[in-house]
């Protein structure tokens, strides 16, 4: 597959066929396993339990539970989706990401996707489209986001 996670990479072995699964549900070819992994790495480090209480963000893609319901996806089949749930969480970053991607180029932004795709992740469509790029707020993690990548893609 197109920007698949490369064997020796530092993405956990049990993660990847949830994060290339989960790419699949997406046409968008910017949407790969490499940039998923990219942003789970930025949002959590790949820990499952991490957790920002401030801004109410937990698991390994960092839902907020309200985000997440809104998008949610049953990613490993049992029935229930639930943000805490690797598979379901990176399933529905999938299907929100593709999302994003569908709605940058309807709005005319076209370069770059992976870093508008972070942006839009990290802080929201409106957002991204509103400044016609990355908000200078969230620079920062859209670039950990891309050197993430480029080390997925090199």
């Amino acid at each position: 597959m197109a920007g698949a996670v490369p064997a020796d990479s530092d993405v956990p072995v049990a993660l990847r066929q949830t994060i290339t699964d989960a790419a699949k549900r997406c046409t968008e070819e910017e949407v790969t396993p490499a940039l998923l992994a990219a942003m789970l790495k930025a949002e959590s480090g790949f820990d499952a339990k991490a957790s920002r209480p401030a801004t109410d963000e937990h698991g390994i893609a960092m839902w907020t539970p309200a985000v997440f319901r809104a998008w949610a996806v049953d990613g490993d089949g049992d029935g229930l989706k639930d943000h805490m749930s690797p598979p379901d969480a990176i399933a529905t970053m999938a299907v929100f990401t593709c999302w994003l991607d569908q709605r940058f180029k309807q709005s005319g932004l076209r370069e770059n996707l992976p870093a508008l795709i972070a942006a839009g992740y990290r802080t929201s469509d409106k957002a991204v489209i509103e400044t016609g790029g990355v908000p200078q707020q969230v620079q920062p993690h859209v670039d950990e986001v891309l050197a993430n990548l480029r080390a997925y893609t090199r």
